[in-house]
């Protein structure tokens, strides 16, 4: 892409409006895998997944946490061998552009923007909620949750603005406290039996509430619970080698927080023992019950700051993943070019100012709604059945792939039969999430998600016929000092 004299590419795309790089190279594959942790949320996940998760599923929670981390190890694969060939921050979008073509790849990129889009707002909304509560019950402080979620709100515009470094450096430092309070918590309830001894009855499926819905069910939820491990594959521009650091990211942050996960899930299904399932399920602050069971209601307060320190560190690598999605379908101005741009640091700040401002908006309508927890709960299942259809879209896509583009690397096990096992694995969670019918207004979810993609494909057919050089530029990887010439990945820029 050629430039004016004497203008860097990131001055151009600040004063010119052209589109913007990322900064090439600004972290490590482990920042990567810290974003994706943090995104991850593992306080937060855990605490707010728990109780939806086992709800159908009871105490065999870890036994779905178990499936949902084998299906997240199949992604991870599946976007890392994407990565290899396509490190860019358009993701999913990218991805499926190169295996199905413009029109799967646009809707990909389509699914993503309101996937990651109900991010921020579900974290702004429950960290208001649970702040608020944390305020009033430590304190006596009586601070409504919309206060709450303005400030955190702030407060991750201006880190996540501020460059991808910041955020990285903020999220490590959230990241560690959080997994040091948790895993203590897990140790004490496991290491004294829980409420019934410790058994292996929650590995079994027979141990499922509701048979093989439950499962799926559970699933679902622990998949939520992994959602943010993808991210990786966003920061493809601003990671050192993407190429091999990418794939590295995502198994770090898979298995480290996987086993975290089915930790919890048995630490929860023991604490509360078999004869209290249906309490678990109906907790709506089941790590609050148990922390004040194990460690007394004097020590139970530093679970509940960790959570809040947790769903900070969500909220920000959750959002930054966000806004790259904006900014790359910006870039190739299927969005507003504006939202394209970075400035003189390679910060998208445009793609922020849009991204914080959707979530305000979403945040403090639903909130007033539907209460700010109910935010975190319909979000999140919006979320959760968006991102399991782009991971079935990622995994059918791989083979059709590499079969057409390297069909020398082209490996049956890994590229063909693993990621159509996982596929039909994540059949279960969707089957798990739509029978029986669920509550309103969870039972909008496939719906909204229907209307937006319907909505999502009528706009890729104005663009084709009205701006078809925007639907042609689809898919270009823009890495650092890469050759402009088309070449068999698709367009380099």
């Amino acid at each position: 892409m050629s430039q004016p004299p004497n203008l860097t590419p990131t001055e151009t795309s600040a004063a010119a409006g052209q589109p913007g790089r990322l900064k090439g190279g600004a972290i490590t594959s482990l920042g990567a895998a810290v974003m994706a942790m943090a995104f991850m949320g593992p306080a937060a996940a855990v605490t707010f997944n728990t109780a939806p998760g086992a709800a159908k599923i009871g105490l065999a929670l870890p036994f779905g946490i178990v499936l949902a981390m084998l299906v997240c190890l199949i992604v991870a694969y599946t976007i890392g061998s994407f990565s290899r060939k396509l490190p860019s921050a358009g993701f999913a979008h990218t991805f499926n552009t190169a295996a199905y073509g413009k029109g799967t790849g646009f809707v990909s990129g389509w699914i993503l923007l309101i996937s990651y889009g109900c991010v921020g707002s579900m974290l702004f909304a429950a960290f208001g909620a649970f702040g608020s509560d944390f305020l009033e019950t430590e304190f006596g402080w009586n601070v409504p949750w919309w206060i709450m979620s303005a400030l955190i709100m702030i407060a991750v515009g201006m880190i996540g603005a501020a460059g991808i470094s910041s955020s990285v450096k903020t999220s490590l430092i959230f990241l560690v406290l959080e997994l040091g309070i948790i895993l203590a918590l897990f140790l004490t309830i496991t290491g004294k039996g829980g409420a019934e001894g410790n058994s292996f009855a929650p590995f079994s499926p027979g141990s499922s509430l509701t048979g093989l819905s439950g499962i799926g069910f559970g699933m679902l939820w622990g998949i939520l619970m992994f959602v943010g491990f993808e991210s990786a594959g966003t920061l493809g521009e601003e990671t050192k080698d993407p190429r091999r650091g990418v794939p590295r990211a995502l198994f770090i942050a898979v298995i480290l927080v996987g086993i975290i996960y089915v930790f919890s899930g048995y630490a929860a299904a023991i604490g509360f023992g078999a004869g209290h399932v249906n309490d678990l399920a109906a907790d709506a602050s089941p790590w609050t019950t148990l922390s004040n069971s194990y460690w007394g209601t004097n020590v139970a307060w530093l679970f509940a700051l960790t959570v809040l320190n947790s769903q900070f560190a969500n909220a920000l690598a959750g959002s930054s993943a966000g806004v790259r999605t904006i900014f790359a379908l910006g870039r190739e101005r299927i969005l507003h070019p504006s939202l394209g741009t970075t400035n003189r640091r390679d910060s998208p700040v445009a793609a922020w100012v849009a991204y914080m401002v959707f979530s305000a908006v979403l945040t403090f309508v639903l909130g007033a709604l539907i209460t700010p927890l109910g935010v975190y709960s319909f979000l999140g299942s919006l979320l959760a059945l968006g991102i399991v259809i782009l991971y079935i879209l990622m995994n059918l896509g791989l083979p059709r792939y590499y079969r057409r583009q390297f069909p020398a690397e082209f490996s049956m096990l890994r590229h063909g039969v693993l990621p159509v096992i996982g596929s039909v694995l994540m059949l279960l969670p969707i089957y798990g999430l739509l029978w029986p019918v669920p509550d309103w207004p969870f039972s909008l979810v496939p719906y909204i998600l229907l209307v937006w993609v319907v909505g999502g494909t009528g706009y890729f057919f104005y663009l084709r016929a009205n701006h078809p050089e925007r639907i042609e530029a689809m898919g270009r990887v823009w890495e650092p000092d890469a050759d402009p010439a088309p070449g068999p990945l698709g367009d380099r820029v």
